[in-house]
This record gives C-alpha cells, structure tokens and sequence, in this order.
C-alpha cells in the first residue's frame, strides 16, 4: 500500500525514513482497521489501533458489478494484481479508496502518553503503508481479498454464461413444436391437412403468409415449382 496513504500521513507529519524508537511486531489487518503490536523494550509492550471506515454494500455491489465488466481491471485482479486505475471504480461512487485527509483515520493507542501520533502509532503507520500484500486496503475497507475476488469471479461467470445464451441459437429440437408459428401466438389459422400421397401438401400445412410479390402470395407462387420438381407439371 505504499504511497496509498501519504497524504493523510503527511498531514499527521509521518515521513518517510522517519524511524520512531520502538519496533511493531504484528500487524492484523481486518474490515476497519489494523491492529500492531508495538514494543519499546522487553518488558514495554503496547496495541495500537488504525481504524478507517469500511464501506457499504451499496457501494461495493457498484464497484464489484463496475470491475466485473471491465475485461481488463477484472483479469488482473484475479490474477493478483492491482490495477493502476482501481481508484477510478471507487470515485464513480463518490467513495476514495484510501484516505485522503488524517480525520479519516481513528488512532489509538494503549500508552499512557496524550500526543497523537504518539511513536508507537507512528510506527504502525509506517509498517501499515509498507504492507506488501496489495489486498490489505480491499480489507480494511471490508472486502478481503477471497470474498473480493470471490465475487467478482461469480459475477464474471455469470456475465459470460449470458453472453453464450444469448449468443447461440435454440437447437432445431428445441424449436420443432412451434416451427411454423410465425408471428404472435394463435396466428396460425391454415391448420388443414394435405390429402394422402399429395406432394404438394407441405404448402397446405404452412399457416397463409403476409408477404406478397406484385401482389400474388408466396404459397402460390411456390405451387408451380413444386409442380415442377415433383414432376407433376402440366
């Protein structure tokens, strides 16, 4: 999450290659903050809370339906990789995805000083902006990264299993029943059946056709030709 932060942490007067007098030891990232185990000695021991506001489900249905559809930022996620614009998805909604002023963080500490940052909080936010795994903001901000890509892939799957249905055409076995019903339902009015043996009885059981050519109807039209190849022709 390197540079993520900066510009809340500039104003909190945390710089970089600032090094406070104590050492973090853990560092537990969850929705809403980032809990260190900060240590000055042996025996000095304290926790420091980083919290930051996770946001709604509102907000993260958009942005999860937003990068789902976008072939690009959607690949790289799930490849394990950050991309250089995800910011964009969180400004569509009017939300930044790091903090961009210090009121946004909540700090706390448990040593018995009133400075704010103290050099234990300090030293947490340092090791917070480090955080090599890049999915650390997706969880503070209350998505961790198998339910963030977990979703995504859903909604991925789903966008591609809608695309191929309405990409193929229904099978000829899916459509025998109403292969001849043109139009809405109860236009087809020719229900009559050809004669035994008459070769042009498929032309009596195709329901009347609107189109016309120079006014004479195609089922008329198609009568000599049937004549013609059935050698019936007078």
């Amino acid at each position: 999450m390197t540079d993520g932060f900066r510009r809340a942490l500039d104003e909190l007067g945390v710089h970089k290659g600032l090094v406070p007098p104590c050492r973090v030891d853990t560092l537990t990232i969850g929705p809403g903050a980032a809990v260190a185990g900060v240590r000055v000695t042996r025996q000095r021991f304290y926790e420091v809370r980083i919290g930051l506001p996770t946001f709604g489900k509102q907000v993260w249905t958009a942005v999860i339906a937003a990068v789902a559809a976008d072939e690009t930022a959607r690949t790289a996620l799930l490849d394990g990789r950050i991309p250089d614009d995800i910011e964009r998805f969180f400004a569509a909604e009017q939300v930044p995805l790091f903090p961009e002023a210090a009121w946004e963080l909540s700090l706390d500490c448990t040593c018995p000083g009133t400075r704010v940052p103290c050099d234990h909080l300090v030293a947490a936010l340092i090791a917070l902006e480090d955080e090599e795994d890049p999915f650390a903001i997706f969880t503070l901000r209350g998505r961790d990264r198998t339910a963030l890509l977990g979703e995504i892939g859903r909604q991925a799957g789903a966008r591609v299993t809608a695309s191929s249905a309405e990409a193929e055409p229904p099978g000829l076995d899916e459509v025998m029943d109403d292969f001849f019903g043109w139009g809405p339902a109860g236009d087809v009015t020719n229900m009559r059946r050809p004669r035994a043996g008459d070769p042009l009885g498929l032309l009596d059981e195709v329901p009347p056709l609107t189109a016309t050519v120079d006014g004479t109807s195609i089922t008329a039209l198609l009568r000599p030709l049937y004549r013609t190849i059935t050698g019936q022709a007078k």
